[in-house]
């Protein structure tokens, strides 16, 4: 693996996830790298605009991961198949949710939030602590004990581990959060992704037809045909 790509992926995805621009050595001190090399770096990722530098001299996303992501998005099987996907299943009180593990998170790249416009829903990347999300700890159930834990470490494993063993059992993870919210979660074949749906009433919706929508929502992000979700 070259370290120094690496690195530089690591820089982008720490001034992705932050709030506010960062200077060369608290990029340092959060990826433990010299000084030397986080200078090196953004002076090679300022010159593609990939990063921009303010009169502090602290950096921030440029306009060239800006206009990567647009390529990316337009060009992408995946986003094209979500795309057909919320337009043939219409405008729902249940919303669909689709996410990838980051860390100890997990990263909504899309969210329709029940009943709202399809171009709200895609690039919501809003970002919850895994034991909150259905997603999150089936896609961790995917994975080995000891991947697991160097993903979210011991302590987390330890409160999650009746649910995500609870996970591998099922083709679809089921979990209640509270009243009229009862969510289901497939991993998304051939992907490191999950898609889910919430605000489910499941007192008053059929779960057996949900959990059969949802394991062909996530075929139909391979090219399969979808059923209708009434």
């Amino acid at each position: 693996m070259n370290s120094t790509v690496y690195d530089a992926f690591r820089c982008l995805n720490l001034l992705a996830t932050a709030n506010r621009p960062k200077g060369i050595r608290e990029m340092g001190r959060e990826l433990e790298l010299d000084s030397a090399k986080v200078t090196r770096l953004m002076q090679t990722l300022l010159a593609l605009d990939m990063v921009q530098r303010d009169t502090r001299r602290k950096y921030s996303l440029g306009i060239g991961i800006h206009r990567l992501s647009a390529h990316a998005i337009h060009n992408s099987a995946f986003y094209n198949a979500v795309m057909d996907l919320l337009e043939e299943s219409g405008n729902h009180a249940i919303s669909i949710v689709i996410g990838a593990l980051s860390g100890k998170n997990v990263v909504y790249l899309i969210h329709t939030r029940g009943g709202e416009s399809i171009a709200r829903a895609i690039g919501n990347y809003q970002s919850f602590p895994v034991h909150d999300s259905v997603i999150g700890i089936k896609l961790l159930s995917a994975m080995s004990d000891e991947e697991i834990i160097g993903q979210i470490g011991i302590n987390d494993y330890q409160l999650l581990r009746q649910d995500i063993d609870e996970a591998r059992r099922h083709q679809v993870f089921a979990k209640d959060f509270g009243p009229g919210d009862y969510r289901l979660a497939c991993n998304i074949p051939g992907m490191q992704a999950a898609i889910a749906l919430s605000n489910i009433n499941s007192e008053r919706m059929d779960t057996a037809s949900l959990r059969l929508y949802l394991t062909a929502a996530a075929r139909k992000i391979s090219g399969e045909s979808l059923p209708v979700l009434s």
